[in-house]
């Protein structure tokens, strides 16, 4: 599991639609310390015994405030290879002691899949730890217009729009192009959006028109919602979005 940012009882109930519990769980990768992505990892990990993975700076905030629970270190870059699954984490630009986001690599099928939330801006090193992803899921945190129109104070807004902040749809949705154009037809979750300066229907009606008219490629889109099961994906099924056309 990527992140653990919603309460117990929810990620229970998440799991209990693929037939899974929580002990079930090989390990928890940590994407930062933030509470929305780490709410329920620690008690997962002490009741159920199942690692928290994630880089030492990571661990030494969480276990500052909590008690020890089984973990696993893994240095920013590495990979820890569980099952079928190779997981590789790299770095991204936000307001916390080692942010990173995550490759999945599938080894049976050679199928990959990316994850960035909490990304202040694109950097060159996330450009390449996406190449090649057949699912890339992309913090689209705010439309700007509606952010700065807001009623946010001053400096929660520069926190925001900061290179240390989120992701904005014209910034994510650029990397979306970009990537169309070098890797070609591939599914993408639009993530992480904000309750208050965004909308699943504007960051996915941006998105679908802007990946159309830019690349011309037949890229599925979704938004994958805040705080339930939304979206699912199948490795090996070809991208196909008709309205596209």
């Amino acid at each position: 599991m990527i992140d653990a940012g919603i309460g117990l009882r929810l990620i229970a109930s998440a799991l209990a639609t693929h037939d899974l519990l929580l002990s079930d769980l090989s390990g928890i990768v940590l994407t930062h310390e933030h509470s929305d992505h780490i709410q329920s990892a620690h008690a997962i990990s002490k009741r159920y015994n199942v690692p928290i993975v994630a880089n030492p700076a990571t661990l030494n905030v969480i276990y500052r405030r909590c008690t020890d629970s089984p973990n696993i270190k893994l240095a920013t870059g590495d990979r820890w290879s569980i099952g079928d699954l190779d997981i590789e984490t790299f770095p991204v630009p936000h307001d916390a002691v080692e942010p990173v986001g995550v490759n999945l690599y599938y080894r049976p099928s050679g199928h990959k899949a990316s994850i960035i939330t909490d990304a202040g801006h694109v950097t060159d090193a996330m450009r390449a730890a996406i190449r090649g992803a057949n699912l890339l899921i992309l913090e689209a945190n705010h439309d700007v217009h509606r952010l700065n129109a807001g009623v946010y104070p001053g400096y929660l807004k520069a926190r925001i729009l900061s290179d240390r902040g989120h992701l904005s749809n014209e910034a994510a949705v650029a990397l979306l192009c970009e990537h169309a154009m070098t890797h070609g037809p591939h599914t993408a979750w639009l993530a992480h959006l904000s309750k208050e300066n965004n909308t699943p229907k504007l960051a996915l009606a941006y998105a679908k028109a802007t990946v159309a008219v830019e690349t011309g490629c037949p890229v599925v889109l979704d938004v994958a919602k805040r705080d339930k099961p939304s979206v699912s994906w199948t490795p090996g099924v070809k991208p196909l979005q008709l309205n596209l056309f």
